[in-house]
């Protein structure tokens, strides 16, 4: 079947980066959530082609993503792929996620009273992972870069507030554990970040945005717990030692 005569549901569900595209169109996710794209299109005077267009090109930008080789990158390379990539998801998608979840939490909140402790759950995660981006970009992360400098410097180990970089490491690790388990409590409370029946467009893209984020996350805290903190704590050590 032609993505023109799917509904917007249909196209939303199937493809979380679809949400963006039909919003830039000023195409309502609510309010045309049954009708076909084409239809759509027709009745705000949209070129269905071109919507169609740039439909393909978000889908194949997400499809396409380079997958970079983490293993092989320096620390301070690394770093910049956590910040511009990881970083930049939780800064561009849990405020949204949080204004949607209160908007469904307001507008459905009696007959599906979940979603007030999905709004909820998703405050939480926004104040902790904000704190925690912070805690990061502002503190371990230059650490960790100084310290790569001063192995190539062949210089003494970068001082910081800690006794050793495993401190903030274990607590950066403790905060990952927490964030995790919101989302799993999200992930529960919407059935598998499934959107139910009466779900209009925007909130079936809301629980697409949900899935990805959680994929994203879990990606995010794998590159920093299993690459990162371990390479920091072991360069450490051996500066250390070289003093």
């Amino acid at each position: 079947m032609s993505t023109a005569t799917l509904s917007i549901r249909e196209i939303v569900t199937a493809e979380p980066s679809a949400a963006a595209v039909l919003e830039r169109f000023q195409i309502d996710l609510c309010k045309r959530s049954d009708e076909h794209l084409d239809r759509a299109c027709a009745d705000l005077q949209l070129s269905i082609d071109q919507v169609l267009e740039k439909l393909a090109d978000a889908k194949a930008t997400a499809r396409d993503a380079f997958v970079p080789d983490l293993e092989n990158y320096s620390l301070s390379r690394l770093i910049q792929h956590i910040v511009r990539t990881h970083h930049q998801t939780v800064r561009r998608e849990l405020p949204r996620f949080a204004e949607l979840s209160h908007r469904i939490a307001t507008k459905h909140g009696a007959k599906a009273p979940q979603y007030k402790a999905v709004a909820a759950l998703i405050e939480q995660l926004c104040g902790d992972m904000f704190g925690h981006l912070r805690k990061e970009e502002h503190v371990l992360f230059p650490y960790i870069a100084r310290l790569e400098e001063a192995w190539e410097s062949r210089e003494a180990a970068a001082t910081g507030c800690f006794l050793s970089v495993a401190q903030p490491v274990s607590m950066m690790m403790q905060e990952h554990d927490t964030a995790e388990g919101i989302v799993a409590q999200i992930r529960t409370a919407t059935n598998g970040f499934t959107a139910p029946d009466w779900a209009c467009s925007r909130n079936a893209a809301f629980h697409a945005g949900l899935a990805a984020f959680a994929d994203d996350l879990r990606q995010h805290v794998h590159v920093e717990n299993d690459l990162l903190f371990p390479r920091a704590i072991d360069l450490e050590a051996d500066i250390r030692r070289r003093s």
